[in-house]
């Protein structure tokens, strides 16, 4: 019988560094799946088009895959999330190539009408009311607008706070204040 070090295997050829580490494409995947469509949402309501929603969404978590495969901050990814979309959001507004887009369509505000079928009358009723929210909403100051926005989107005032750069306590300003001006709108 030969010795086990006639035996020995040859050694692996070294994969590229993308290919190393599967548990940070499998975060980064997993975040794609929680959070690309609240982040896509957020950028519409920013006031980009819907592609170029799509494709600064793809850009952010591009970015989270370097940041991670770079071993950076792991705490609190949502929010860093969030902030690198706004960041791409607002480099992208004030980019010389890129003019500035329509506000929102009642299209694109509106909530998907269930199967059961509504009346004409319901139907003009919930246009008019996706038209006065959407005009609530374009009434506030950017920086409620923001907040409100990323509130609804279930993130925490912590979270919304990393992301936009602002203290807690002037995101938790922000949302009460935005919150009581739609109350007067509506």
């Amino acid at each position: 019988m030969e010795s086990a070090e006639a035996l020995a295997l040859p050694k692996a050829v070294s994969k590229p560094k993308y290919l190393e580490d599967v548990s940070v494409r499998r975060v980064t995947l997993d975040l794609y799946d929680q959070e690309h469509l609240a982040i896509r949402r957020y950028l519409v309501f920013l006031g980009l088009s819907a592609d170029m929603a799509q494709e600064i969404v793809q850009d952010t978590f591009l970015k989270l895959h370097e940041h991670l495969l770079a071993n950076g901050d792991k705490k609190n990814l949502r929010a860093w999330l969030y902030r690198v979309a706004h960041n791409l959001a607002r480099n992208a507004q004030t980019a010389w190539h890129v003019r500035k887009t329509e506000a929102l369509s009642s299209d694109e505000f509106a909530l998907p009408i269930s199967a059961g079928g509504l009346s004409a009358e319901e139907e003009l009723l919930s246009a008019e009311r996706s038209r006065r929210m959407q005009q609530a909403i374009q009434s506030l100051n950017p920086s409620q607008r923001e907040c409100l926005i990323l509130r609804s989107q279930g993130l925490k005032y912590r979270e919304i706070s990393e992301a936009l750069n602002l203290s807690v306590s002037t995101v938790g300003e922000n949302v009460q204040r935005g919150l009581e001006k739609l109350k007067e709108v509506l």
